[in-house]
């Protein structure tokens, strides 16, 4: 799998890994990345098409309060993130072409204190969010991807069943049952799963 290009056209901004430490403006939002940029920023004015960089589900729409309105899109154990947009143009659990139009750029959320795209791409096998980020590379095969992944619960924060697992890897409970299935879990989906089991994600 490949990333595709976001946009017509449009630069680079702030770059993957740029260190915001001492920065009073904007360092703050990036603590939990040791002060790093998690992703890369690009410099377009509010009402710019924005396009999906690969096929997969939407497994993330809302407002975000420091990346505004936010749309997330998974193939795998790959997520891409989108942040700062003014309108969105997908809906959760739809599944979108390399290419179609997922929203248009903004200026929304805390973190957004100039017109511009956060374009971030997550591999959510990882245990911690910091390490879950990576340098997006267009146009080159990400070596981190795979169809089928493991997620291992945890209920600390929140209880985890079957419904709400559908619903942060498909944006909908619709795919409860097929979790069921591929884990041969005899349950319903809204029981409390076992702290520590391994659930095998699969693709949309």
């Amino acid at each position: 799998m490949k990333l595709q290009k976001l946009l017509e056209q449009g630069k680079i901004s702030v770059t993957f890994g740029k260190d915001f430490t001492g920065d009073s403006d904007k360092g703050k939002f990036y603590e939990i990345f040791s002060n790093k940029h998690p992703g890369l920023d690009f410099d377009i004015p509010v009402g710019t098409k924005i396009l999906n960089s690969f096929r997969g589900i939407v497994v993330r729409k809302e407002f975000h309060k420091g990346m505004g309105n936010t749309v997330s899109i998974r193939n795998g154990n790959i997520v891409a993130l989108y942040a700062h947009l003014s309108v969105f143009s997908v809906n959760l659990a739809q599944i979108v072409k390399t290419g179609d139009v997922i929203g248009f750029s903004g200026d929304t959320g805390e973190a957004c204190l100039e017109p511009h795209l956060h374009f971030e791409v997550r591999d959510i096998s990882k245990s911690s969010l910091k390490d879950m980020v990576f340098n997006p590379i267009f146009e080159k095969d990400i070596k981190q991807h795979s169809e089928v992944f493991t997620y291992k619960v945890n209920n600390k924060n929140t209880p985890k069943n079957l419904n709400n697992l559908s619903t942060l890897f498909f944006g909908s409970t619709s795919y409860a049952e097929k979790l069921s299935k591929i884990n041969l879990l005899d349950i319903d989906s809204d029981s409390l799963l076992e702290e520590g089991i391994i659930i095998k994600i699969p693709n949309f």
